[in-house]
């Protein structure tokens, strides 16, 4: 039996490693050349942004690959306490830090350094087989199942490749809903809601000023405050710079313009930290971060083909969620093959559905307090009432190490939001706004 994986990026590795579980040969179709160091690829314009593991990505990563993490450290990833050693600047204060060690822990480094680990892994699988620098440009049908795909390489030869299960992990890019209706069947609906979000990025020479934070966040404040910064610690002793404009309100690209929108953050520090340091790159552009979802949850979805990852559900990247709902959806895959010994397509994208939920819900509720986003989802009153709670338990962040934690246990999704409920916590915030 065989598998075939659309797209060799984050939820495409991921789900190959989930495939050689239960097929004979799984083969990666990617239209780019693969580099064989940590390097960036053309397929992925977002590759210079900053990309965030959070601590629930990183248990999956370790589960598929054991030993992953010392592999990135070696490389130069930086390992990250989030509850003592990420800083964030909301609603006019910096958050009080854990003193003590926790569980919440990924790494911080750049998304070609983590591509490149996860390949280095995926090569000791002898069923895994790479057709780089091809792009698949239709599905085969046969008997209204899907059996195979048809690519076309970059010197214009083409191929058919047979399959007994596609997987597509190709992206925003994904053409699949115009595939399936070339062929008859029904495209998924989709859902946009764009907030108007742009990146502009920039690596810098990590200086020796003494700080003890690896990541840093000058939060945008719904719906007047537009902008954000975002400053990480990577390898090669490196800084990766990021600022942020919703609703148009896109930083420039030039040097002056950039150090000027930096200053104009809702705190000083982010400018005050990259002002003397010596910038390593070009500044980046980034601007297609709308959250789209292709409802493939309500179409007959053919046998023979599943889609996941940005495929069918990309989100707003400024809240770091992409890459951990792409190793959620590998373990949905895997658990979809073993209970339904290969079945139901559409089985799976319910599945998956629910699984994106949460995550969707976090980014366009948040996107929607922004009046300029398009599409944006209307609050109802319950929904208003749990915001501004959530907004209070935020804010104590300030001073309070615990509840900070907390917060970070829940972003990170190591614990449910209902914890930001318990009695406990919700005598605390209450009893504080008295």
């Amino acid at each position: 039996m065989q598998a075939v994986v659309i797209g060799g990026s984050i939820a495409g590795l991921l789900a190959a490693r989930v495939l050689v579980e239960f097929y004979d040969s799984v083969v990666i179709v990617e239209s780019d050349a693969l580099p064989q160091s940590p390097e960036a690829r053309r397929g992925v314009p977002q590759s210079p942004q900053p990309h965030v593991l959070f601590a629930k990505g990183y248990q999956i990563l370790e589960a598929l690959f054991p030993g992953i993490g010392k592999d990135l450290e070696a490389a130069g990833a930086i390992k990250i306490d989030w509850a003592r050693e990420f800083h964030h600047f909301d609603f006019g204060a910096w958050n009080q830090c854990d003193r003590t060690p926790s569980q919440i822990v990924s790494y911080t480094c750049s998304r070609p350094l983590l591509e490149w680990a996860i390949r280095q892994k995926l090569s000791a699988y002898s069923s895994i087989q790479w057709l780089s620098e091809h792009r698949v440009n239709g599905l085969i049908e046969k008997q209204r199942r899907i059996v195979g795909i048809q690519a076309e390489s970059n010197h214009r030869s083409s191929i058919e490749l047979a399959a007994d299960l596609v997987v597509d992990a190709s992206g925003r890019r994904s053409a699949a809903p115009k595939w399936l209706a070339e062929l008859g069947f029904t495209p998924p609906k989709t859902t946009v809601v764009n907030p108007f979000l742009g990146y502009a990025t920039r690596r810098y020479e990590a200086t020796e000023t003494p700080n003890d934070w690896k990541v840093m966040l000058v939060s945008q404040q719904p719906p007047d405050n537009t902008r954000l910064g975002y400053l990480a610690k990577i390898e090669n002793n490196q800084w990766i710079a990021t600022l942020g404009g919703y609703g148009r309100d896109f930083p420039p690209l030039d040097e002056a313009g950039f150090l000027n929108f930096a200053r104009s953050l809702a705190s000083p520090r982010f400018y005050e930290a990259i002002a003397s340091a010596t910038p390593l790159s070009p500044i980046y552009a980034h601007r297609a971060t709308a959250n789209r979802w292709y409802h493939y949850e309500k179409t007959g979805v053919p046998t023979g083909f599943v889609a996941l990852g940005d495929a069918v559900c990309a989100l707003c990247p400024v809240y770091g969620q992409g890459m951990t709902v792409s190793a959620l959806s590998a373990m949905v895959l895997r658990d979809w093959l073993k209970e339904t010994n290969h079945g139901s397509s559409s089985e799976f994208q319910q599945r998956l559905a629910k699984n994106n939920q949460l995550p969707w819900a976090m980014a366009v509720g948040q996107d929607s307090r922004f009046l300029t986003t398009a599409g944006r989802k209307q609050s109802n009153r319950l929904e208003a009432i749990l915001g501004w709670y959530t907004q209070q338990l935020v804010k104590q962040t300030s001073t309070n190490a615990e509840l900070n934690t907390l917060l970070m246990e829940v972003a990170h999704q190591l614990k449910p939001p209902t914890q930001f409920f318990h009695p406990k916590v919700a005598a605390r915030l209450l009893m504080r706004r008295r």
